[in-house]
């Protein structure tokens, strides 16, 4: 059995009230871990599909050789058809394992954690299967941990051979996120225009169709200088906390507002929205948004 990962289609970052957890706040399945406990789990549910997968090819190929001998043709090719849905279903189980471990950066905000089951990933792909797919993850994890010069640099060894193959999606992003953390916002122009030309590889109506049109929308609003956005920017950084799936999209949001609420003359609305205890846990990007709001307030106070 393969040990592929597959990119997360979370977006990387983008109500009940204000301020509240979101519907789908929690922590994951790795909460409360230190990074090699997290390893260990992640590492331990890996082995266990694999175990059980094994031993249901195993058992399906005894039953298939007795099947052969007493002459049952028809349940021989049924177990054929049982081994193809074997292997199926244990790489989807694999791929969704990898899809939740996700969620130690989307609900935990611990891209260190995050990091380390990557390492152990990449030292154990042997074969560079899934060297593309790692860069990429590691690479968000650059730009969460203030290393944006460093996720660009990594994005670079990123290639696949369709130009519209739909990991083209993950890598824009973090991509998009680098450069305008870096102040490169003609690059960002050039990366959200890239990404505008990609969403045509995506049939219209479909459910990725909609999730890069809405991330386009977002980088729309995140590409212009904070002092520059305006009502309409705004009104789409509530809507995304009010639609938040997860605890980093809601608290980012809410810290992209806190700001644009300083830079336009609302203090005490960025005040309540920055000193926000439900905001916890943030990344070490966000942690540093939060601290230029309330810096920002000390010195127009």
């Amino acid at each position: 059995m393969g040990e592929k990962p597959v990119p997360p289609v979370l977006t990387p970052e983008t109500d009940g009230p204000q301020g509240a957890p979101a519907p789908g706040e929690g922590r994951s399945a790795y909460g409360g871990m230190s990074a090699q406990e997290t390893v260990d789990a992640y590492l331990g549910r890996l082995r266990s599909i694999k175990v059980q997968s094994i031993a249901l090819v195993i058992a399906n190929v005894v039953a298939m050789i007795w099947f052969i001998e007493k002459g049952h043709v028809a349940l021989y090719f049924c177990g054929f058809a049982l081994l193809f849905a074997i292997v199926l279903i244990s790489r989807v189980r694999m791929a969704s394992l990898f899809v939740k471990l996700g969620e130690v950066v989307s609900q935990d905000c611990d891209p260190a954690r995050y990091r380390a089951v990557l390492d152990v990933l990449s030292a154990r792909d042997r074969f560079g299967r899934s060297a593309n797919t790692i860069a990429i993850e590691l690479a968000y994890c650059d730009y969460l941990e203030l290393d944006s010069a460093g996720a660009l640099s990594r994005l670079g060894s990123v290639s696949f051979k369709r130009a519209d193959n739909p990991r083209w999606f993950r890598v824009m992003q973090v991509e998009f996120l680098s450069r305008v953390d870096t102040g490169e916002l003609d690059g960002a122009r050039d990366t959200l225009s890239r990404l505008s030309a990609l969403r045509m590889s995506f049939k219209e109506g479909s459910r990725n169709r909609a999730v890069i049109d809405s991330q386009i929308a977002d980088f729309t609003v995140l590409v212009r200088p904070p002092a520059e956005r305006d009502a309409a920017d705004a009104a789409r950084m509530r809507e995304r906390m009010t639609a938040a799936d997860y605890h980093q999209q809601r608290a980012n949001w809410q810290l992209y507002l806190a700001e644009y609420e300083l830079q336009h003359g609302s203090p005490e609305e960025a005040a309540r929205l920055a000193s926000d205890a439900s905001l916890e846990p943030l990344t070490p990007r966000m942690e540093r948004l939060r601290a230029e709001v309330l810096s920002g307030l000390e010195v127009g106070a």
